[in-house]
């Protein structure tokens, strides 16, 4: 019997330009279990190309701690991007 792939449920929230971009501050999603940060904003460049210019100074968290882009994901967690703070 092949194995079926589970899904996770994750909340991802934008900050900044990539609110704008994607057009909204929240979003639940179900991706792969297993699934790392990385694979997950992969996903919305996907849907929404002009987010992978934001890729290189953007930090990524994990339940409101930093996180490793290689971070895997798992149900329930609340996973943000955040472009870097402007202004002063």
């Amino acid at each position: 019997m092949p194995s079926v792939s589970q899904t996770v449920r994750v909340k991802v929230l934008f900050f900044g330009r990539l609110k704008d971009a994607v057009g909204q501050a929240e979003e639940s999603l179900d991706i792969s279990d297993a699934s790392t940060i990385e694979q997950l904003f992969a996903l919305y460049v996907q849907r929404i190309p002009e987010l992978a210019k934001y890729r290189s100074s953007l930090v990524a968290s994990r339940n409101q701690e930093f996180a490793a882009w290689d971070s895997a994901l798992y149900s329930g967690d609340e996973v943000a991007f955040l472009p870097p703070v402007s202004g002063g």
